[in-house]
This record gives C-alpha cells, sequence and structure tokens, in this order.
C-alpha cells in the first residue's frame, strides 16, 4: 500500500519572514549585514530559508544557495563551494581545489590562496549588483568554509551583501563557536526559529486533514512541542492509519488517546511500512550511505538493477521520504536519514560504507568521497585500494587534509612490509601539510630507528618537519649529518648544502652560511638544477645583504630571477624577495616596490612561505618613503596572511609606531607584547626596541629612551638586522646630543659611518652626515644630509635633518637660519601627519627664542573629501566608476585586502554606510 502524499504549510512566521526579508532590502540598497538562522531540527530554518530566496529575488538581489553536509566535514571549502556549483566564473577557485598535486607546500598557504580566490569572486559578484549568499546547516561546515565566512563577516559591511547562515543551537564545534561569537560581538541580526503558537499548529494541522483540529487532536499535537517537522510526521501517521476522523468540519481521534503522540521515530517508522518489501530494504542501506542517494552508485553497492533501485527511489520520493535539491536526490530531512540509518547494525553499516568505497575506486567520483567512505570502512585495505592509495595521496591530502591523515595512517599500519614505507612516507607528508609538524618528525624519528641511515627521503622530511617548527639549529645538524655520514647524489647534497645555507642566514651564522651557500651554488650550476643553484644564489646574497655589500646582493639576485625565468619555480623558494629588499636598501624605491608586488603575487600563487616577509617589507618601503597611510592599511590587512616564520607581529609595531609620531598612539603601544624569537622577529628585531624607547621619551624619560636604543645597537650589530639596523640610528644621535652622552654620540657615528662605507647611498650616507654633524654640531652638515635624505626618498629623515640643524643655528645665535630650518621640518612633518615630532621640534627651539615663521598647511582633516590621502582619492574614483574591489586592486598593482582596507577607510571619512554612496560624496551631492 502506497503511503499518503506528505503535505506542509510555512505557517506562523510572519514576523520572522518580514524581519529577513527587510535585511534583504537593506542589503539591495548598498547596506550589507550577516544574520544568523537559528534553530532545533525540523523547526522551519530551511523552510525560511525557501521564503527568503523568493523574496530576495523579486528584491533584484542575485540569490545563491548552498548547505553545508555532514559527509563533508573533512573536506576543504566544501560548504562555501556549494555557492559556486552553476557558476563558469567560479572557475579560479576551482582550479585552486583541483591544485595541489603535489603535497608540499603547507595547508594554511594553500588555503589562504582559495580562500582569497573565493573573496575576489564574491566581489566581483557584488560589484555586479546586491548579492544574497545563503548557506543552511553551518553546523556541519568544514573548518575552512568557517574562516571564509569569518571573512565576509568582515566585509559585509561595505558590500551590497547579505550573507544568511542557517544552522542548529547545538552541538558546536569551536569553529561555530568563534563564529557564533564573532556575530554576537558585532551584533549582528539573529533570528531564532522557536516552537510554534498553538494557534499556527492548528493552522498547520488544518491543512494537512482539511478541517479545524479537535481538542483530542490539539492535545495530541501539543505533545510534537512545536515543532513542524515533528507535527507533520505524526499528523501524517494518523492519517496513514486512518485514526482521525471529520465531524462537522472538526477533526479528532477516531479513538480517543491517553498518552502522548509517538516519538518521530516511530511516526517514521511507520512511514516504511507503507513502502514496498524493497524499498524497506534499500532505504536503510542508502541512508546509511549519506544524505545524498547517487542511484547509479547506489545499484552497485547492493549490486542491484539499477531499475529496480530507480522504481524505489521513485517511490521514496514520492512518500515524502527523499526530494530533490538541485540536481541531487536527498532524503527530505537529516533526521528521517538517521532513522532510517539506524535501522541498521554498526557492522552492516561499516561494511557498505567499505564496499561503496572500493566500487568508487573505479569511477570518476570525487576522490574525497571514496576516501570518507574507505576511511569509515574501519577495515583493513586490499591492495588495490593500497595502489590508488598511492596514486592520488597528493591530491587527496590537498583535497581532504584530514581524512588523508587518518586514511594513509591506517593504511601505514596494516599494509605489508614492501607497501609500508611509500606510505608511511605519504602520511608524513600528509602530517606536514596539515600544519602538524611535531607528529611529522616524531614518526620520521621512529622510522630512522628501523631505517638504513640513508634513507635520504626521510631525512628530507625530518629536516622539513623541523624547519616546519622553526628549529633551525636541528635542521642544521640533520642536514650536516646526513651530508657527512651517507653517499647522496649531487643533486641530493646541492639540497642538503642550500638549507643548511639558508638556515644559518636565518640563525646569523654568516660565514657558515656563506660555506654551504657557495657549496651548493657549484654543485647547482654543476648539475644545472635551477633549485639548487637558486638555493646558493639566495643564501649567498642574503649574507651580502646584510653585510651590506648591496651591489653584489643585487647582482646575485637578478641571477635568481634569470633562473626563474628560465623554468625554475618551485619548493618553497621566492626568487624575488631579495631582489626587493636589494632595491630598497638601494633607495630605488619604485622599483622595490614592483619587486614587492612581484613577490606578493608570486607567493599567492605557489602558496609561499614568505607571504608574511614580503607584506612586512611593503609596510617597512611605505613608512620609509613617507606614504604612512599606506603602511598603516598594509599592517591592517597584511596581519592575517599565512605567516610560517613570525613576520607579521612587526606589522603591528610599525602601526603603533607611525601612531606615536602621528601623535594617536593607535594602536596602543603598551599592549603589544615583546615579539618571540621567530625568524620575523629576529630580523627585524630593532623595532620593538625602538617603539619602547619613543614611549620613554614621549613620558619624558630621554636618558631611558637612548639606553634602550644604545642597548639594541650593540645586542644586534653584525646579526639579521645589520642591514636595516641604521634606521634607529638618527635618534640615538639626537637623544646622545640633547643627554650629553658623548660616548653613545661616538659610537654611532662610527657604525654609520662604516655602514656608508661598504654602500655609500644616499640614505646610509645622509644616516652618516647626520649623526657626524649633531656631535660634531655643524648644521651645514645637517643640511647635506637633509639633501641626500630627499634624494634617497625618505621625508621623515630629511625632517629630522632639518630639525637638529634648526637646533644648532639657534645654538649659534643665526635666527633666520634657525627658523629657515625648522620651517622645513615642520612642513615635511606636517606633510606626514606627524604631529609629535612637530611639537618636539617647535619645543626644542623654545629656550633660543625661535619661533615658527610663515605657518606652512595644517595636518590633514580627519573627516570628509579633504581627509582621503592620494591612494583613497584613487580607489575612491575607481569604486564610484563601478569597479568591484578586486578590479581595484589589479589596476593598482595592490591586494583585495588591501584596497578592501582602503574603502572602509574611505566610507569612516567620508561618513557613510555604502560604497554605493561613494560616487555622491565624492560629487559633493
Amino acid at each position: 500500500m502506497q503511503a499518503p502524499p506528505l503535505t506542509s504549510v510555512f505557517v506562523g512566521r510572519d514576523a520572522e519572514v518580514e524581519r529577513v526579508v527587510s535585511l534583504g532590502r537593506r542589503a539591495a540598497a548598498g547596506e550589507g549585514t550577516v544574520v544568523l538562522v537559528e534553530g532545533e531540527p525540523g523547526i522551519g530554518k530551511t523552510a525560511l530559508l525557501d521564503v527568503a530566496v523568493a523574496r530576495y529575488a523579486a528584491e533584484g538581489l542575485n540569490v545563491r544557495r548552498g548547505a553545508a553536509k555532514e559527509l563533508q566535514r573533512q573536506v576543504p571549502f566544501a560548504a562555501v563551494c556549494s555557492w559556486l556549483d552553476s557558476d563558469r566564473g567560479s572557475d579560479p577557485v576551482r582550479a585552486l581545489l583541483r591544485s595541489g598535486d603535489r603535497a608540499g607546500d603547507g595547508a594554511a598557504t594553500h588555503e589562504f590562496a582559495i580562500t582569497e580566490a573565493i573573496l575576489d569572486l564574491v566581489d566581483s559578484w557584488c560589484a555586479a549588483g546586491p548579492v544574497a549568499l545563503i548557506i543552511d546547516d553551518v553546523h556541519w561546515a568544514d573548518r575552512q568554509s568557517l574562516a571564509v565566512l569569518h571573512r565576509l563577516c568582515d566585509v559585509a559591511g561595505d558590500l551590497p551583501l547579505l550573507l544568511v547562515l542557517g544552522t542548529r543551537p547545538v552541538p558546536r564545534d569551536t569553529g561555530m563557536i568563534a563564529l557564533t561569537a564573532e556575530l554576537v560581538e558585532r551584533r549582528a541580526p539573529m533570528i531564532r526559529l522557536g516552537a510554534l503558537p498553538e494557534p499556527a499548529a492548528a493552522e498547520l494541522v488544518r491543512h494537512m486533514v482539511g478541517a479545524a483540529p479537535g481538542p483530542g487532536l490539539m492535545r495530541q499535537v501539543i505533545g510534537a512541542g512545536g515543532n513542524p517537522l515533528y507535527i507533520t510526521e505524526l499528523v501524517a501517521s494518523l492519517l496513514r492509519d486512518k485514526a482521525i476522523t471529520v465531524v462537522a468540519d472538526t477533526a479528532d481521534p477516531t479513538e480517543p488517546a491517553d498518552s502522548p503522540s509517538a516519538s518521530l521515530a516511530q511516526a517514521i517508522a511507520q512511514r516504511l511500512e507503507f513502502l514496498s518489501r524493497s524499498a524497506r530494504q534499500v532505504l536503510p542501506m542508502a541512508a546509511a550511505l549519506g544524505p545524498t542517494v547517487y542511484v547509479a552508485e547506489l545499484a552497485a553497492v547492493l549490486d542491484s538493477p539499477i531499475l529496480e533501485i530507480w522504481n524505489v527511489v521513485t517511490e521514496a520520493t514520492d512518500g515524502g521520504l527523499l526530494t530533490r535539491a538541485d540536481s541531487e536526490l536527498v532524503f527530505r530531512h537529516d533526521l528521517i536519514r538517521q532513522v532510517l540509518a539506524d535501522q541498521l547494525p554498526d557492522s552492516l553499516r561499516a561494511g557498505l560504507l567499505r564496499r561503496a568505497g572500493q566500487i568508487l575506486l573505479a569511477t570518476d567520483a570525487p576522490i574525497e568521497r571514496i576516501a570518507y567512505y574507505l576511511l569509515a570502512g574501519e577495515n583493513e585495505l586490499d591492495q588495490p585500494t593500497l595502489d590508488w592509495l598511492v596514486a592520488l595521496a597528493d591530491k587527496l591530502i590537498v583535497r581532504a587534509p584530514e581524512i588523508a591523515v587518518q586514511l594513509l595512517q591506517r593504511a601505514a599500519d596494516t599494509a605489508d612490509l614492501g607497501m609500508r614505507p611509500v606510505l608511511l612516507q605519504l602520511h608524513i607528508q600528509a602530517l606536514l601539510w596539515n600544519g602538524r609538524a611535531a607528529e611529522a618528525e616524531a614518526l620520521v624519528r621512529t622510522a630512522l630507528l628501523t631505517r638504513p641511515e640513508d634513507d635520504i627521503e626521510l631525512r628530507w622530511l625530518l629536516i622539513q618537519a623541523c624547519h616546519a617548527r622553526g628549529d633551525l639549529r636541528e635542521v642544521v645538524a640533520i642536514a650536516e649529518q646526513t651530508l657527512a655520514t651517507s653517499n647522496l647524489a649531487a643533486e641530493d647534497a646541492g639540497r642538503f648544502y642550500g638549507m643548511i645555507g639558508l638556515s644559518n642566514v636565518f640563525l646569523g651564522r654568516l660565514e657558515a652560511a656563506e660555506a654551504a651557500g657557495a657549496r651548493a651554488l657549484a654543485i647547482g650550476d654543476a648539475t644545472e638544477n635551477p633549485l639548487v643553484t637558486g638555493y646558493g644564489l639566495l643564501t649567498v646574497g642574503s649574507v651580502r645583504h646584510t653585510q651590506g655589500y648591496l651591489d653584489e646582493a643585487l647582482e646575485l639576485s637578478n641571477r635568481i630571477l634569470a633562473v626563474f625565468d628560465s623554468g625554475f619555480g618551485s619548493d618553497q623558494f621566492d626568487p624575488y624577495i631579495l631582489n626587493a629588499h636589494c632595491l630598497i636598501e638601494l633607495d630605488r624605491l619604485a622599483d622595490a616596490e614592483a619587486a614587492l608586488h612581484k613577490a606578493i603575487g608570486h607567493s599567492r600563487r605557489i602558496h609561499g612561505f614568505y607571504l608574511g616577509a614580503n607584506v612586512v617589507a611593503k609596510a617597512r618601503l611605505y613608512t620609509l618613503n613617507g606614504r604612512w597611510d599606506d603602511a598603516l592599511v598594509e599592517c591592517t590587512s597584511g596581519q592575517s596572511v599565512p605567516d610560517a616564520f613570525g613576520y607579521t607581529p612587526i606589522l603591528q609595531i610599525l602601526a603603533a609606531l607611525i601612531g606615536i609620531h602621528r601623535g594617536t598612539f593607535l594602536p596602543d603601544p603598551d599592549t603589544i607584547a615583546a615579539p618571540d624569537d621567530q625568524l620575523g622577529s629576529s630580523s627585524n628585531g630593532q623595532f620593538y626596541p625602538w617603539l619602547k624607547a619613543l614611549m620613554l621619551e614621549t613620558r619624558g624619560d630621554p636618558r631611558g629612551a637612548l639606553d634602550l636604543l644604545v642597548d639594541a645597537h650593540q645586542r644586534l650589530a653584525g646579526g639579521l638586522t645589520t642591514a636595516t639596523l641604521y634606521y634607529i640610528f638618527p635618534d640615538i644621535a639626537r637623544l646622545a646630543a640633547d643627554v650629553g652622552d658623548e660616548k653613545a654620540a661616538r659610537s654611532v657615528v662610527a657604525a654609520s659611518a662604516e655602514m656608508a662605507r661598504r654602500q655609500p647611498t644616499a640614505a646610509r650616507t645622509g644616516t652618516a652626515l647626520l649623526c657626524r654633524g649633531v656631535a660634531e654640531r655643524d648644521p651645514s652638515i645637517l643640511r647635506t644630509a637633509a639633501a641626500d635624505f630627499r634624494r634617497a626618498g625618505r621625508p621623515f629623515y630629511e625632517a629630522q635633518a632639518y630639525e637638529n640643524a634648526a637646533l644648532l643655528f639657534a645654538a649659534d645665535g643665526r635666527g633666520s637660519d634657525a627658523r629657515g630650518a625648522l620651517d622645513a621640518a615642520v612642513a615635511l612633518y606636517t606633510g606626514l601627519g606627524a604631529s609629535w615630532d612637530t611639537a618636539r621640534a617647535v619645543a626644542r627651539m623654545r629656550p633660543y627664542g625661535i619661533r615658527r615663521g610663515v605657518r606652512g598647511p595644517r595636518n590633514r582633516p580627519k573627516s570628509g573629501r579633504a581627509a582621503l590621502t592620494d591612494t583613497e582619492r584613487k580607489v575612491a574614483a575607481l569604486v564610484a566608476e563601478g569597479f568591484s574591489n578586486s578590479d581595484i586592486a589589479a589596476q593598482m598593482f595592490l591586494s583585495r585586502r588591501t584596497i578592501q582596507s582602503h574603502v572602509s577607510n574611505i566610507l569612516a571619512k567620508l561618513g557613510i554606510g555604502s560604497r554605493r554612496d561613494i560616487a555622491a560624496a565624492l560629487s559633493g551631492r
């Protein structure tokens, strides 16, 4: 007997519908937001979203709807990629998702690249018109999708974007808890669906039975707790049993019921009684395989004719157990699927999953789905399965990292001795990709206890694990031991020498680094191996850069670029980074900026480890050349990039340094913790003591400030910071003169002179002249220093030279010269917004009766069109023309998130809430 068709109606949610629709209207007007729709299973979240989709489309929003799936919780980006199913413009995202035949770059950087591509895509959608992005069942979302949703929460307010998230209240993992906490902190709208009020429940029953429910029927309905799904199944079961009688347009149970209604599980089980025997057998097995029913696959797994399975699917669809979602057949509700699946013994479910995985091996099914079935099967893997796993492990590690780790571990633990070594290496690679370097290292070390000492690939994996943990001393020790005890092929030896060289550079062992780098370079040239050659060039070039021999370092960096252009490009190797750093220190700032654009783009493409280093270099460049607003944007937008080596904490310090000079003290320097000993912090070690010293000076302690800077100079000289340590020399010279510390003055004069001797760039020569002019109290030398800084394109240092010259002119009684130098300093400080430095310069002149001459332009206003920087004006103009953030980023050679930070600043300064209002604000309307 056929079950009666299931019908339902959406009732009792008028207020919730109006609220969710009103948010769509706001997004259509350019005011984006995020809304969380929360409720227990069956309460009507999906039905509410169905209504919202139709209403949003009517309001002119481009609606993209997706859902997270329980079986895809370990598949990166599965939830958010449900938005992409029919979109040809998502090809860049799909290409990145499919990439990774070689799982050696690390999950964090690969995920960053995919996240950026998805956000670029959303940005392009929003540029074309208002967008509503809907994801149901967010509680099942994978970690990477949750990270994307976090990012979308950051930008939704600046875009015509409505992000609607449907979720259950519990249970939640840490990622979903963090996302919910962020929405609460942002005061995002939340719609919590509770139990249907009794009148609405009665209306739902009336719709199903065609008559008003009487008191007896309502007593049973009340037992369903106002849950529409429970009510629907309860009434459907009563209708199937013909247990409802309608008298005078009132429906009541045929027989009085002393107990509450049956459970949902019982109601669904009763529904099965109306199905054929074949359907009752097949549907629980289909449910055990997941929420989606693939007819051909199910037929193969059950070894049944496909027509028989299709008849079962048709019967289940007619009976309301299955429904069609887009192009897929899915169980109408996950609770229904769970009840059906629970009818199978655990052993039978495990066997089904294992067989499904084995059957799909011969198909074009996604490898992550195959792997999920194999993993859930909880049995040893046969030889064909192991062969498949070895062949596709690199792709699986990228597409489903956690599944890959677990499946490879099981395979390595249970395979025969012949296959165990290769599976072990793949398992270690999966751990490294997942950022579990400590586990990978422990596994390698255990394997090496029973493996030959000359197992080169295992020892290379051990080096990679130690490198990922930042233990460079151990990297050097392992590589040196391997070279001493193993008979390596030349190219293998070159790899190990290259790692020794680069690691020693970061450890400050420059002599040892140069020796290892030279060996790698010789081997690379002899074997024509571009990677080994690149290691050697980068090592030797980095040593020369650190020592201050910039021309030689630049020549070596140009050779790296030549090797790269000839086809080299893999591994965690950045061919641009040394070139960019050399150009900065050679005062070729425009060329350096172009090189950094290439370096950052390259890092994004290969998911490189040095993205953080390049972003810090760019912020440092903008700080040096006076583009402080742009530097602050980079400091803000760059703090969330993947950063294995600890560079990005320097961004907060740079922002705080600018905040001190501008008198805003934002971010608050006192809240910034001392950086750790990671590579990025140690190679920029002068910035934190510089920050603390300036804070002491602002609090009236110049002696303490000088002591901090002198200590930093003594500690860091000759180390990784040598190439940029001179940034703090002008402040040492000024403070030494103010407190009368001749020893400190002589020390900085000698150091700056030696630095300029090695590479007489305009900036370094200017620094040496400034230090000598202050120590010798010769304002003419300081004027020359100012001219050098002007040629170098460093306005802040030029202002410092004029400030010190003004003081010395005043002390010599040359009031006119003093006033002219002071005005020059103040004009430069004003252009930077450096109000603290302006106040200091003026205060130092008061004892001599020197006042500022003709007042130059005041600091830029903090609000209105005049408050916009040059970069912000360019961005605003392009926004007004309708370009997306991604389009603007491409035109201006900036990252999309940098443009987003500029747009946020523009909206704040113009006092508007939507990018759609920018055109009107610029025109003064």
